[in-house]
């Protein structure tokens, strides 16, 4: 068996994983994942310049703190521990993120370039949400597949609320500013 570092500690790998082993370790990641962008989120608004924006991403952030919750109760409900399993992609995408506020010094663009990452990182979000849901129906968790769909569904509005916010006035302030 291979060892595996989780939050520092060595736990075993098995040679062979069923789905629900595999379900566990997704529920893990999104622990870990919703813990990382409370931290992004809160950088991110303090950096947007435009006000709606700035509510759109303490907004979310609210809900992602929301979201942390839901996934320990989830974990109670499957009587499983709540623990996280580091997640490099997210770490890779909020880097993106730094790289923007360090970079992007033009406020429009700035803004703009926050909702990109912001993108990214919902539609990554949104792809572990809607895996972990069909899991769960699929092993007959109904419960915890009806709680992981409602974080989905709040995922996907996050993810329209700044679409809209980019259409309908972010991407055009930042096309139009001078330099």
């Amino acid at each position: 068996m291979n060892l595996l570092l989780i939050d520092g500690a060595p736990i075993q790998m098995k040679k062979d994983f069923n789905l629900y082993d595999l379900f566990v370790m997704k529920l893990q990641a999104l622990l870990d994942i919703e813990n990382v962008l409370t931290k992004a989120l809160v950088k991110m608004a303090k950096k947007a310049h435009d006000h709606q924006l700035q509510m759109a991403f303490k907004e979310h952030l609210q809900e992602t703190h929301v979201h942390t919750e839901r996934i320990k109760e989830i974990f109670e409900l499957l009587g499983e521990k709540a623990k996280k399993l580091p997640v490099d992609a997210i770490r890779g995408l909020v880097s993106d993120a730094d790289w923007i506020i360090k970079h992007v010094k033009n406020p429009a663009a700035l803004d703009a370039s926050l909702i990109a990452s912001a993108h990214y990182v919902e539609h990554y979000e949104m792809a572990g949400y809607s895996t972990a849901v069909e899991w769960a129906r699929l092993m007959g968790h109904v419960q915890v597949a009806n709680l992981l769909e409602q974080t989905l569904n709040e995922e996907k509005m996050a993810n329209e609320k700044l679409r809209d916010l980019a259409l309908k006035k972010i991407n055009s302030q930042a096309n139009w500013q001078e330099v």
